[in-house]
Parts: C-alpha cells; structure tokens; sequence
C-alpha cells in the first residue's frame, strides 16, 4: 500500500475518511478503494485488479434544452428526485445504487455484494466491456470511463462551484450476477432494453423520435418500428431524444 499521506482509504460501505472539505478529492471504486487528488488515485485498466462498484455519471449539461425540469441544471437533488430517478427505478440493479449529488451533476454508484477479482487478463477484459454496456444503458455522460472511473468521496469539495458532495441515496448493494444478467439481457436486446429503461416500455406512444399524432413506437431486439413518420428507428436515435450530440472533434 502507499505511504502516501495524501491518500486516504475508504472502509467498506462507508465515507472516505479524511474527505471533509477536501477539494476535487476522488474515490476508487476498485482496488484499494483510496480516495485523494485525482492524480495520485487514478489507475490505467491494467492495473486494475479488483471491481467494487460500477460508476455512472449523469451531468445535466449534457442534457438538450426542454428536457430536464425547472432547476434541474442547477440543482442536483432536483436533477436527481425530479428526473434521473425515474430511470433508476426501472431496473432492481439500477433501483438500488448508491446515488451522490457530484458537484453539480449525479454519481450513481452500483456496489457489489462481493467484490470481483480479476484473475486473468480476460476477466478484466470481460468486466470492462460489462461495465460500459451498463453505463451506456442509461442517459449517462458519453464520455466518462469504463472501468477506470472515479466518483467524488462524501463530503470533500467540487473546485468547479464550491459544492459539496452529498450523499442522496443510500442504495444497497447488488450481487454481481444480476449485474451479469442484465448485461446479457442488454447483449441479446439492446434496443428492447434501453426503451424500456429510459422510456418505461416496449411500445411508446407517440414515438419519441417523429412525435407525429398517432405515432406510435415499437421496440424491438435490435432497432425500433416507428408507426407514424420514421420507419426504422436505430438506437442511438433513443438517446438523442434527451442527449446533446458531443461538440465536433474536427481540428480547425
């Protein structure tokens, strides 16, 4: 373990030690669980050996105009109770993570009933794709890491507005294999599973996408079946309805 002073360890279940008024202190939720400033806790895929928890970030500037509730940008208990919740409560493994108010945006965290340990270089593989399907099964940021992602220790300071990090739901935590199922549910039907997530059935009326009187949209396994004015619908088309396109990466 390091002797860095810097670095904190946080007991299972419970607040990082030392976070208190910390400011852009960062938690693991893998290996040691240290918590300290990001440069000296954050770690590369490869050395990642043990997976506690499953981190999901939803930032409400990724959000387009019209589709958070008044003072959801601003506030995220708002963000979280008004808003992000609703999909949370679809799914037991989402239903029962840990969610922290991050800054301005919200961590949702799904801890692990048993840690898993990464024998091999193909069971840290495996989990990482795992992890990124089930991030991506939300609205969540497009951008944030896999499996090397940190969130916010309790109690210590986001430099961004000054805000402290609280904790708003306390969650319980999941086996890991329902975190399994549920990746195989969303491997064989990913368009199914994400209607259902994010907009609370396989059969959605009016179609989000087209919104055309009398429309109506159907999931299927792999695509959408608008009846109105869209025809086929892809899967990112579901996540456009509520989600900024990322800025352009083109050089000038």
């Amino acid at each position: 373990m390091s002797k860095d002073k810097s670095i904190k360890l946080n007991a299972k279940g419970k607040p990082c030690a030392e976070a208190g008024k910390k400011i852009d202190w960062r938690e693991q939720p893998y290996n040691g669980r240290a918590c300290g400033p990001i440069e000296r806790v954050q770690l590369p895929l490869e050395m990642i050996t043990v997976l506690y928890a499953i981190v999901l970030d939803f930032d409400p500037a990724r959000f387009r105009q019209g589709t958070l509730p008044a003072g959801a940008r601003k506030d995220p208990k708002i963000f979280y109770t008004k808003f992000i919740r609703k999909f949370l409560q679809r799914h037991p493994v989402f239903a029962r993570a840990e969610v922290r108010a991050s800054g301005q945006g919200i961590h949702a965290l799904i801890h692990l009933v048993e840690p898993v340990e990464f024998a091999t270089e193909s069971d840290r593989q495996l989990w990482a794709a795992i992890v990124k399907v089930v991030q991506k099964l939300m609205p969540t940021d497009p951008d944030c890491p896999g499996i090397t992602a940190l969130t916010r220790p309790i109690n210590s300071t986001n430099s961004k507005n000054g805000a402290t990090v609280k904790q708003l739901y306390q969650g319980e935590p999941v086996p890991a294999e329902e975190v399994l199922e549920l990746f195989e549910m969303a491997r064989k039907s990913p368009f199914r599973t994400v209607a259902r997530l994010v907009y609370g059935d396989e059969r959605i009326t009016p179609c989000p996408i087209c919104r055309a009187d009398g429309s109506r949209l159907d999931a299927l396994d792999k695509v959408g079946k608008c009846y109105g004015g869209c025809g086929k619908v892809s899967l990112g088309q579901l996540y456009d309805v509520y989600l900024k396109p990322r800025p352009s990466q083109a050089k000038e």
